[in-house]
């Protein structure tokens, strides 16, 4: 069967009709991390986002005009790479060697010279690919995909430059000690800082100081694109809604905000795309007593060592307290806080972030 991949106007309501529901046609229900909403953004240049990026929307087809495959490319004025993003495919290599083909061709007309994907238009929308434990449903924030994609990405010249685990904790036992974290809480504890639960009366104000220091230590993540404060703050404001308060964390020094770690509770797919009945009862059940938390953001200023550990050890005693269980996600392997609390791993799901040099 032969294959066809077309570069499409955002205009074309068809096409973008058809991108929008390709993802539908291959997930199971449960499994759909599509926020639909999102993505209709992107293609019309509306996300609050666009203004930094132009983006390039693909559609294969087969040889009976079915949609096989979608991707987008996107192009930052600044930079040599394209992102390939928002990909989905049929378990067929040739359409993924089409898609990619015509996406990597485009790039290099326009004067790339790397393509790094999956990236969905910005790190502040989505970025990685899922590479095992497929059996176990999604988590809320997750980067989501079918098995099979990574074996796409490297049969078309893509090798990995960025890995990424995200570790399942079980329930802490009550008897459990971490003597080194234990210390450094009690340190910051006598040393005059506070760590303090977010309070819904402070939201907004806690959303600019987490800004304000996540700017800075996330700067030299992979992908990572500068936004506004307002930008942020905006992309953010939905967490007032679903956040547990008592499980973010924001640590201060003589009133200042110099560490933070955000954590959410899992709602699985319930948060992603449309809210219909189900979904609202299900995030009401959910966070009206949490048993799952998403341990998503931790950040401390470089001018307080330990600070971070103390945080960690803030929010363990908490789910400790609830016997919860959890999932630090998305951590950069290598990094020290992917070893935290490792007597507690469970499992561990991995992910990656892909690159091919145009020849």
């Amino acid at each position: 069967m032969e294959f066809n991949a077309v570069l499409f106007d955002s205009h074309d309501k068809k096409s973008v009709r058809s991108f929008l529901r390709f993802p539908s046609t291959l997930y199971q229900k449960q499994n759909l991390m599509q926020d639909t909403a999102t993505e209709a953004a992107v293609l019309s240049g509306k996300h609050l986002l666009s203004h930094y990026f132009t983006v390039y929307p693909f559609l294969a087809y087969d040889s009976a005009h079915n949609v096989a495959a979608r991707c987008m490319l996107t192009v930052y004025p600044d930079r040599t790479c394209a992102y390939i993003g928002f990909f989905e495919c049929i378990d067929n290599a040739d359409t993924a060697r089409c898609i990619f083909d015509a996406a990597e061709k485009l790039a290099k007309s326009l004067g790339c010279d790397t393509v790094i994907g999956p990236v969905d238009a910005s790190f502040w929308i989505r970025y990685r690919l899922k590479t095992n434990c497929f059996d176990q449903p999604p988590y809320t924030g997750e980067p989501y995909n079918l098995p099979y994609y990574e074996t796409f990405f490297r049969e078309n010249g893509y090798s990995v430059n960025g890995e990424y685990n995200s570790n399942r904790y079980g329930t802490v036992p009550q008897q459990f000690l971490n003597r080194k974290n234990v210390r450094r809480l009690q340190y910051f504890t006598e040393n005059g800082y506070s760590i303090c639960p977010l309070e819904k009366e402070n939201f907004e104000k806690s959303m600019h100081e987490i800004y304000r220091m996540i700017i800075t230590l996330y700067f030299d993540f992979q992908t990572f694109s500068y936004i506004t404060e307002d930008e942020f703050c905006k992309m953010f404001a939905a967490m007032e809604h679903v956040a547990d308060y008592r499980m973010v964390k924001i640590a201060y020094q003589n009133g200042k905000a110099v560490g933070f770690f955000v954590t959410l509770p899992n709602y699985g797919n319930a948060s992603c795309g449309k809210l219909t009945l189900s979904k609202i009862r299900k995030i009401c059940k959910v966070k009206k007593d949490p048993r799952d938390y998403i341990l998503l953001y931790l950040g401390a200023e470089p001018e307080h060592p330990g600070l971070g550990k103390a945080l960690s050890e803030s929010v363990l005693r908490d789910l400790c307290d609830k016997q919860a269980v959890s999932v630090g996600a998305l951590i950069r392997k290598g990094k020290v806080t992917g070893n935290y609390f490792s007597q507690l791993i469970e499992n561990r799901y991995t992910y990656a972030l892909y690159e091919k040099a145009l020849a």
